[in-house]
């Protein structure tokens, strides 16, 4: 059964209808995985492991989004962040069913933060889910492309965001996939960049948007391509992007 979703606007500004989390206490953070291309297993722990460190986010994780994606367990959390991509070899419980489509569009709507991390900007592309291409403001989807993972520098757009205040301004990244041509919604703001250097294979001879913000509804979008691997998140740098991106997202407080 098809659903009919309504589309709601979507807003340039930093989140100001977003609903913040509770001041002074952590934000709550759902990882939400279980199927993916990838090492979702290892990426899914560092991440619960590095974001919960400093007590800032407290961090649940579900590998069976079919059980947990309803509207009582969502309402749970301030900030969501998708670590999936439906495939063939994902079991029963990490399929998304219709109700569970509506549970998780209705809680970025409502103002739960979203939170699109590397390759599940892909997920629910054949066909495509058109309002959750919307809800997460783009990304790989079909148009999207990489070389070699290599090293590479991240810069700083001059953008002035809550998020990439006081982050160096470039740093040095390591081997990691650099992705090309990603889909960019309307009323997206780039916040990092990296040069896709046109000597290697691939190479566009442009600078790739590589973290963006939107909004859905309420809900405050934040998507990070980066971090294919244990190697890349181990980056200190994009650790401290992504807490920032989940912070800001959820509506918390950041330094």
């Amino acid at each position: 059964m098809q659903l009919a979703f309504m589309t709601l606007a979507l807003f340039v500004t930093c989140g100001l209808n977003a609903v913040a989390a509770e001041p002074g206490k952590p934000v709550k953070l759902l990882i939400i995985t279980g199927d993916e291309y990838h090492d979702w297993k290892t990426t899914s722990a560092l991440m619960r492991d590095f974001l919960a460190a400093g007590g800032k986010i407290h961090v649940d994780m579900t590998s069976t989004p079919a059980k947990d994606l309803t509207d009582e367990n969502l309402a749970k959390y301030d900030v969501l962040l998708l670590n999936y991509k439906d495939t063939s070899k994902g079991g029963p419980e990490t399929k998304w069913s219709d109700a569970n489509k509506e549970a998780f569009l209705k809680a970025v709507q409502g103002g739960k933060g979203l939170v699109v991390y590397h390759y599940a900007s892909a997920s629910f592309t054949k066909p495509n889910w058109a309002e959750f291409e919307k809800a997460i403001a783009g990304g790989w989807r079909t148009v999207g492309f990489h070389g070699p993972a290599h090293e590479f520098s991240v810069k700083k757009t001059a953008e002035a965001h809550p998020i990439s205040k006081g982050l160096p301004e470039k740093f040095d990244h390591p081997i990691d996939e650099l992705y090309s041509n990603s889909m960019l919604m309307p009323g997206s703001v780039v916040l990092a960049t990296a040069y896709c250097d046109p000597s290697k294979p691939k190479g566009t001879g442009k600078d790739e948007a590589v973290i963006w913000v939107n909004q859905y509804g309420k809900g405050r979008v934040y998507n990070n391509v980066l971090g294919h691997g244990p190697e890349a998140l181990a980056d200190l740098n994009l650790q401290a992007w992504l807490r920032r991106g989940v912070i800001w997202a959820a509506g918390g407080e950041l330094d």
